[in-house]
């Protein structure tokens, strides 16, 4: 069998994967464990020196210790994820390419059906346990592959239709190919997809087997399994993060401390991390959240906590809190806020020919002010546009790739209520009752409701959507707004039943997260009972139809083509077919500057990042394990 290495796994890294450090130095604290007998001296406990990754630091090399205070909302932690965030293959720190990470490298067979995986030999788990293919079976065949514990699903990438056709081959200790029915060429990068992509895989068998009735005798049933299975709520959980979980409060905080079998150095041979201990309170509530950044009792953070309004407030503060804004993490938003058109309403036939129109979606757009709206809901700090993606993506890197997405921001963009007017006489809409509210087919007022949840930020959400009620109402549209439930909202998002619904757009890579661009059976935005078609193999949903079925086969098509710079061309073709049939969603501004900040005296902290996005993995692509804190 000839192999062919990947597009990024060899050739790109250099130094950062592959150098042999000298053996310099670890932490004291480890360090006193070594004298004492209590763990095995540092060269014991990294890979075998040609697999160790080799960070460069941002700035300098730095000093061991200090406690990261950081915050996260709710019991998933997303926050605190993308910091530890540590996957087998990982974005660029300049979000540029795909390199290896945990794994050392990965290659294809001819025809893209079959990658393997060369893991990092003597890699461990942070009890200092080897991690090996042995734990990549155990995920395989007794985690998510056991159809009687069914709290891991079978990975997403493996199903072929409603069948999961991909196959799991353990050739030695540290390597393993995937096995495909079709052609998969972007499959290693969606192992670098947010943190999800490796979380469900970090199932350490010598763990969780004293859990699983298969392992031990004495194990009845599945809750012993379940209550152990999520690392960040449970102490001890071996991890092969900077950082492993110590101690867990819930709905408090979480404690997780130094990784003494990380399988990282700095390019002086250190073991990193360099910080000791990172804390994450639970704070729920918006304003408790600011009071904390602003009283300097937090270290770092990002994404929406706090929201971009608090930004001069942030920034006016930063002194007293002794921390600093870090103006270059971008947002990386292209439609926040962003009003997804469901494509697929299953609430009436009158409304959803309606919202398949795409002059009527046309003309909503053209009668948006978003000059006014940037300044009321963010204070004129965003950008006035169409909705896209990320305009930081490497989708546009080229001066092609610069003027499509000059073209898709601009795209039915321009404040023009006479405009909305013209095309909504045009599609027929030319009766209103007594109040100026234009009527349907059927002779009804045309109203259309609008739900909001806290998908970027809910306050943001509720203005926005209280001046696209003016807006619309001003060209003879009604607009209902609707305030359910998270769980309400997600059902409705899923099933087809909402008909408008607030978000935040953005994405790096279009291959990896598709769902605001192409439809496949992920759950795509504005197409969901489409997408359920094409993730059930027509066992459910609704057979898809006119531009969902052009965009579903240029997705298809781009998986079968080897050379990441050739797929290019499908995305243009992918974005043109957005511009000429859509807007799918409406974007209303962009570009949003984020209130990431970080303690004063950390270092080594790139002032480069996408943060919304949460497929790139956000703040980890920044290597926390090489910040450190100043003396």
């Amino acid at each position: 069998m000839t192999w062919i290495s990947s597009l990024a796994a060899f050739a790109v890294v250099g130094v950062l994967a592959f150098a042999t450090p000298a053996m310099a130095g670890e932490a004291p604290e480890l360090e006193a464990q070594v004298s004492q007998g209590a763990l095995p001296a540092l060269g014991e406990r990294l890979p075998e020196p040609d697999d160790i990754m080799v960070l460069d630091p941002v700035e300098e090399v730095g000093v061991y210790g200090g406690t990261l205070r950081v915050m996260h909302a709710n019991q998933t932690m997303d926050e605190l994820k993308v910091i530890v965030n540590d996957p087998p293959v990982r974005w660029s720190r300049d979000f540029s390419k795909y390199i290896p990470g945990l794994f050392k490298g990965w290659s294809f067979n001819e025809d893209g059906t079959e990658v393997t995986f060369q893991m990092r030999r003597g890699l461990k788990w942070s009890d200092g346990v080897p991690f090996t293919t042995e734990d990549i079976d155990f995920y395989w065949n007794d985690i998510a592959g056991n159809p009687e514990f069914g709290e891991t699903p079978l990975p997403y990438w493996g199903f072929s239709g409603t069948e999961f056709t991909a196959e799991l081959v353990v050739n030695d200790d540290y390597n393993f190919t995937i096995k495909f029915d079709e052609p998969n060429w972007n499959f290693p990068y969606l192992l670098a997809s947010g943190y999800w992509g490796f979380e469900e895989l970090m199932t350490p068998k010598h763990y969780l087997s004293q859990f699983h009735p298969k392992y031990n005798a004495e194990i009845i049933g599945y809750d012993a399994l379940t209550d152990h299975i999520n690392w960040w709520t449970t102490p001890d959980f071996p991890t092969v993060f900077g950082w492993y979980v110590t101690a867990y409060e819930p709905g408090v905080r979480v404690v997780m401390s130094r990784n003494p079998y990380y399988w990282k150095t700095d390019t002086a041979g250190n073991q990193l991390p360099y910080i000791d201990t990172i804390v994450s309170w639970e704070i729920a509530d918006p304003e408790v959240q600011l009071l904390k950044v602003i009283s300097g009792e937090i270290d770092l953070q990002a994404r929406t906590m706090p929201s971009p309004r608090n930004l001069p407030l942030l920034i006016e503060n930063q002194e007293r809190g002794g921390y600093r804004w870090l103006d270059g993490w971008r947002s990386g938003a292209g439609g926040w806020p962003a009003v997804i058109v469901n494509q697929t309403y299953t609430g009436g036939d009158t409304i959803r020919t309606l919202l398949q129109n795409k002059t009527f979606r046309q003309a909503l757009s053209y009668a948006v002010n978003r000059d006014v709206i940037n300044e009321a809901v963010w204070f004129g700090l965003g950008v006035p546009q169409q909705g896209t993606i990320s305009k930081e993506s490497w989708h546009f890197t080229s001066e092609e790739g610069q003027a499509l997405l000059d073209e898709w921001e601009n795209a039915y963009a321009q404040y023009d209520p006479d405009k909305a007017i013209q095309l909504l006489d045009e599609i027929g809409l030319t009766e209103r009752n007594d109040q100026g509210i234009r009527l349907d087919a059927d002779g009804n007022p045309i109203q259309l409701r609008i739900d909001i949840s806290d998908w970027g930020v809910l306050q943001v959400n509720q203005e926005t959507s209280a001046l696209l009620q003016e807006d619309w109402r001003a060209v003879g549209i009604d607009l209902l707004i609707n305030q359910p439930t998270q769980a309400e909202f997600d059902e409705m998002a899923r099933n087809g039943k909402a008909m408008l619904m607030t978000a935040r757009v953005g994405e790096m890579d279009l291959w990896t997260f598709p769902d605001w661009v192409f439809i496949t059976g992920a759950a795509s935005r504005a197409f969901p009972t489409y997408s359920e078609w094409y993730r059930t193999g027509g066992a459910s949903g609704e057979e898809p139809s006119g531009p969902a079925t052009v965009l579903h086969d240029l997705y298809v098509e781009g998986l079968a083509i080897p050379s990441q710079e050739e797929r290019e061309a499908i995305i243009e073709k992918a974005i043109r077919t957005h511009i000429d049939e859509g807007p799918f969603f409406i974007g209303i501004t962009g570009d949003v500057p984020m209130p990431s900040i970080a303690n004063a005296r950390l270092k080594n902290i790139p002032n480069y990042a996408v943060i919304v996005p949460s497929a790139v993995g956000g703040i980890g692509t920044t290597d926390p394990t090489q910040y450190f804190y100043a003396e």
